[in-house]
């Protein structure tokens, strides 16, 4: 895979509780595809463990990159508050639950 279809494949992993990828959201940031490995960030909208569901968000994107063979490391961040607004305003338009 190249890195266009590594980030196509990564655009399509929905967020389990708001209707919208994980790309579209803000949270998976920063994504780097080199030597058949990703890095990415994960921006949460609050101090990571304050997200009970941020491992699952987390292992969403490891089990789909693990199934393609491809090693994954990541950082985690809190959102700036530009970013934070954005996603809060997503989250209110697109919000199915879990």
């Amino acid at each position: 895979m190249n890195k266009d279809e590594i980030r196509m494949m990564l655009d399509e992993i929905p967020h389990p509780a708001i209707n919208h990828s994980l790309i579209k959201l803000g949270i998976l940031t920063d994504i780097i595809f080199e030597n058949q490995m990703v890095h990415a960030a994960f921006a949460f909208p609050f101090p990571v463990e304050k997200i009970p569901i941020a491992e699952r968000i987390i292992q969403s994107v490891a089990i789909t990159l693990e199934n393609f063979n491809i090693a994954f490391s990541y950082s985690t961040r809190v959102m700036t508050e530009v970013e934070k607004q954005n996603f809060l305003m997503l989250e209110h338009e697109a919000w199915k639950g879990l």
